[in-house]
């Protein structure tokens, strides 16, 4: 009977161990500690992991861990109290929060920094709405965001990833989109799918296809506007060079190999000058004192007689 009762309490006290806010947060003491249940269907698509509150007295932050940074970056864009990204994590707070809420998060486990998404990027600022991007990881975004563009027709199976957001033009509102395929040819064989649905203007980019369609059917942009937002989209691609540059020889760099080449040569003749010498003082002096090496003097055998 002790032994379950000691069980008992140990299992009881591993979620509070195993907390994601810790006990001490920068000056702060934590009071309480309570698991945050998911509400929203698309936190599955973005990855989600597992979420805290934690009260810490003056103020009560909220954690959201995701899988990696993309789900962490498509969640916050998705949500309406605009939480602060760290790494992978969502951190909301409320109350007398701290001014360095961001570093103080660094401490939660397993934050992951990889890279962010840079489909943004391709998206023009200009005539922007503001608040109105999404990123899309799976059928729920993508049809939240799209719903006139099936998931076949984007062909999330091949991992492809979007990024929308809704702009301004003179006669109503349109979507532009980008889809980032792994290959170009997956995205040379996917446009001819965008190109079939009705009111949708297309462009294929390098491994990109960029589409803009209307935000309100019943109010569609003016087809040289949309086609003028289409344009602005051009894909550049990016290497990552991680080995060294090769050599570029300058006139500056020519003639400082060629004083550390004679500086080189000086330092060789003056070693092989002071070496000899040395050696030369060392044969004087041993001679000096009647000491002769193997090869100072030879011994004759007379044996011509015999």
């Amino acid at each position: 009977m002790l032994r379950r009762l000691i069980l008992a309490a140990i299992l009881a006290n591993i979620p509070a161990s195993a907390a994601m806010w810790p006990d001490k947060l920068g000056g702060f003491d934590r009071k309480s500690v309570a698991t945050v249940e998911q509400t929203q269907p698309d936190q599955e698509e973005y990855g989600r992991d597992t979420a805290e509150e934690a009260d810490y007295g003056s103020f009560k932050v909220t954690g959201i861990r995701y899988k990696d940074s993309t789900g962490a970056y498509a969640a916050a864009l998705a949500a309406k109290d605009h939480p602060l990204q760290v790494g992978n994590y969502l951190v909301a707070c409320s109350g007398k929060c701290p001014k360095n809420l961001a570093a103080l998060a660094e401490a939660l486990p397993r934050v992951s920094h990889a890279p962010l998404p840079v489909l943004a990027s391709y998206l023009p600022a200009r005539r922007m709405i503001a608040g109105s991007e999404r990123y899309i990881m799976g059928p729920l975004s993508l049809h939240e965001n799209l719903p006139q563009i099936g998931t076949s027709t984007v062909a999330l199976d091949f991992g492809t990833e979007g990024e929308a957001a809704k702009y301004r033009l003179a006669k109503g509102e349109a979507t532009l989109a980008v889809f980032s395929y792994p290959t170009l040819e997956m995205a040379r064989q996917q446009t001819p799918a965008y190109e079939k649905i009705p009111g949708v203007l297309v462009k294929r980019t390098g491994s990109l296809v960029a589409l803009v369609a209307p935000a309100n059917p019943s109010q569609p942009p003016d087809p040289a506007e949309a086609q003028k937002l289409l344009s602005e989209v051009n894909y550049q691609a990016s290497v990552s060079w991680n080995e060294p540059l090769p050599l570029v020889v300058k006139p500056e760099t020519a003639a400082q190999m060629i004083l550390g080449i004679i500086t080189l040569a000086g330092i060789v003749l003056g070693f092989c000058l002071v070496s000899g010498l040395t050696f030369g003082a060392i044969r004087i002096v041993a001679r000096k004192f009647g000491y002769s090496g193997a090869d100072g003097s030879m011994t004759t055998l007379h044996l011509s007689g015999k």
